[in-house]
């Protein structure tokens, strides 16, 4: 009997399905009008689906059918984002088809997803403030008492880039001297769901790309020529 297959290396969770295209080439139509759906969303969320509605579909016919454009209503944790363009992560193998008589049951949402709170305003740092008090009375301006602050503008990170207009901001019901007592961690954690990264290139976004570091024409090396 042979021995039991081992495998070594780092077990991609993201390929427990097909590629998007290889799910829309064999239906009619490149799969307009049918619900697809990823299975990380399924793991960080079971209980609030998110699923793609395909509206139109644009193949690039590469050979491996890696390229290409899908526009279609997205509905992300029950909550609708409306039509989108996907164009990046299709080469991915972990998209599942929605079967016709699964997609009413598999498209109840019971609790969406709620509104993401955070801070309208933040606490300014300790030596900031006493910089600023120092300034005010160096004019002959009063400083203002109590902890200073300022406004908090965000910086949304593009994955969570759709999710804009359910971000609402509000002042803190406590303030503190730091701004990491005045957030809910929850808030925070609640856009990871139930699986949050464990490597650093994780975190990261966007396609792999490859930034040459040396010139490859203005590095050349000059042989010294005899006389």
């Amino acid at each position: 009997m042979s021995s039991a297959i081992r495998f070594v290396g780092n077990y991609d969770v993201n390929a427990q399905g097909k590629f998007l295209w290889e799910i829309l080439c064999q239906l009619r139509k490149l799969g307009v009008g049918r619900v697809v759906t990823k299975n990380e969303w399924a793991r960080k969320w079971p209980n609030q689906p998110s699923y793609i509605k395909i509206v139109r579909a644009q193949p690039a016919m590469d050979r491996w059918l890696f390229g290409g454009k899908v526009w279609g209503h997205w509905t992300f944790r029950g909550r609708d984002l409306g039509v989108y363009e996907f164009a990046n992560d299709l080469n991915r193998s972990d998209w599942r088809l929605i079967h016709k008589h699964e997609e009413q049951k598999f498209m109840e949402c019971k609790q969406p997803m709620g509104d993401i709170v955070l801070p309208k305003s933040f606490p300014i740092p300790p030596l900031q403030e006493l910089l600023s008090k120092r300034a005010a009375e160096k004019a002959g301006v009063t400083p203002q008492e109590g902890h200073l602050r300022a406004p908090l503008k965000l910086c949304i990170d593009p994955e969570f880039h759709m999710l804009t207009p359910f971000i609402k901001q509000e002042e803190p019901k406590e303030t503190s001297t730091s701004i990491y007592d005045e957030v809910d961690p929850k808030v925070l954690l609640d856009l990871y769901g139930d699986e949050l990264p464990v490597k650093v290139e994780a975190w990261n976004v966007g396609p792999a790309s490859f930034t040459p570091r040396f010139s490859a024409t203005g590095n050349k090396a000059i042989e010294p020529q005899s006389s």
